[in-house]
């Protein structure tokens, strides 16, 4: 039995420069924490910027996304203009507009920030789990040893997606073999991620937890690839993380 290791991505590029620049600016302009400060719709907005493209549509999702999050119309609205000091470009106010249309809509939807736990699986909800992540990695030492995994089932039937049994019963099955683990697990899409310890234990856990998901409903899901990586070492690998978090399909 193989385990690959993921490798490290990419976090060097202008994009994720800009996005540091971007939010150490909004931290000097009020922002108030800086873990919850990145969210993937700030990455559209600066790719549209740096590909000399409109940003109002990534301008209103931004809002949105902060507004679903319980950030202030006004924290939002400095945000965006922290932007385009880090950027050494004039206000574009078009943008900031897009970015208050997309802030009341969202409230207007009755989107609320989300909670711990994911109705569908019992686990974690992909809000928490990114929270978690970061205060991890803030807080870990070398005596820590935590990893993050994934156990990804590429060739899983999409039309599994609409079945909140076959969920409930992937929940049931992760929270029962991490169980002695002190991390956490989120299923999202075709993969289960989760925190864990870098120890033969930890990994007997997701090995288990592998072996069972494969033989749910006589192999619905399909086999599993799993990988780890260590936990990220910066505001930028985090930034990277979670963003591959939230796009993974």
């Amino acid at each position: 039995m193989k385990i690959h290791t993921a490798p490290e991505m990419p976090v060097t590029s202008g994009a994720w420069l800009l996005l540091a620049r971007w939010r150490d600016q909004s931290l000097c302009d009020g922002w108030r924490f800086v873990r919850d400060w990145f969210v993937p719709e700030a990455e559209d907005v600066v790719n549209a910027l740096m590909n000399k493209a409109p940003i109002g549509s990534a301008a209103r999702r931004l809002g949105a996304a902060r507004a679903s999050r319980g950030v202030g119309i006004a924290e939002t609205m400095t945000d965006l203009r922290s932007l385009f000091i880090a950027s050494g470009l004039e206000v574009d106010h078009t943008a900031l507009q897009e970015t208050v249309v997309g802030w009341i809509e969202a409230g207007e939807t009755d989107q609320q920030p989300s909670s711990c736990t994911d109705i569908s699986t019992g686990l974690a909800t992909l809000a928490h789990f990114e929270r978690v992540l970061d205060d991890a990695r803030r807080t870990s030492t070398s005596s820590s040893g935590l990893v993050v995994g994934r156990i990804q089932f590429p060739h899983m039937d999409r039309r599994l997606e609409a079945d909140w049994t076959l969920f409930a019963e992937i929940g049931h099955i992760c929270a029962r073999e991490f169980s002695r683990d002190p991390g956490l697990q989120l299923f999202r899409h075709d993969s289960l991620h989760f925190l864990t310890t870098a120890t033969a234990a930890g990994r007997a856990s997701a090995v288990r937890c592998r072996s069972r998901l494969e033989s749910i409903r006589d192999g619905a899901l399909g086999r599993g690839d799993l990988q780890y990586r260590p936990l990220p070492g910066s505001d930028e690998e985090t930034m990277a993380l979670v963003s591959q978090l939230r796009r993974h399909i």
